[in-house]
């Protein structure tokens, strides 16, 4: 099998901190309404789509400056721009794939130098949240969407690898040829994957996509 592309999550995988709307919740102190939301969800009262709605309109009014301010203090985990370097050394193309946020994924992708991003986009005018947000990568959807990255690339999914590290990217794992779960949240995550890696320093995938790709 050769490995034309890889798709990176971002939260936990790239970056060393938790979810960004979590964190969003944390700065603006919306996290109890956050919850609420968060089991409605997963017990079934609310759609993905929903959920994300409500969860933006808690942020309306809210200054785009002050997420900044969080997002460009977030840390990559270590090894993260020289991974995505050897890898387009390698003549394999990069690209992230994430439920995440636009305001974090954005910000990440041009650190580390991934030119294609596929996640949600939170509303923001003249600096100000509207509170609405483009739900276009849901909850456990990521293996709906990657489809969209492969078209643009011109990679089939067999020659695609995926590395991530939640229960979100289990789903996308069973259809690229190669899954990687790094430093995975939960064991579910590790059973679900081609190849698990602890360890902190991300380069330690690049064995694999090279021996996968026969280089």
């Amino acid at each position: 099998m050769t490995i034309k592309l890889v798709v990176f999550d971002v939260d936990g995988t790239l970056t060393k901190h938790s979810s960004i709307w979590w964190r969003i919740h944390e700065l603006f102190g919306t996290t109890e309404k956050g919850k609420l939301y968060y089991d409605q969800y997963f017990a079934g009262e609310i759609t993905y789509n929903q959920w994300a709605d409500l969860d933006a309109g808690l942020w309306k009014g809210k200054p785009v400056s002050r997420i900044m301010e969080d997002v460009r203090a977030a840390k990559l985990v270590p090894g993260a721009i020289e991974t995505v370097q050897a890898l387009k050394d390698y003549g394999i193309v990069t690209a992230i794939l994430s439920g995440g946020l636009d305001i974090m994924a954005d910000d990440i992708a041009s650190r580390i130098g991934i030119g294609y991003v596929l996640t949600n986009k939170l509303h923001h005018n003249d600096g100000i949240l509207t509170g609405t947000v483009d739900n276009l990568v849901a909850w456990g959807g990521k293996a709906k969407e990657i489809g969209k990255i492969n078209e643009h690339y011109g990679v089939p999914l067999e020659e695609t690898a995926f590395i991530g590290d939640g229960r979100n990217d289990v789903s996308v794992f069973s259809i690229v040829g190669l899954s990687v779960a790094y430093n995975p949240e939960h064991p579910d995550v590790a059973d679900a994957a081609d190849v698990v890696i602890l360890e902190e320093d991300l380069r330690a995938i690049l064995p694999h996509i090279k021996s996968e790709s026969q280089l």
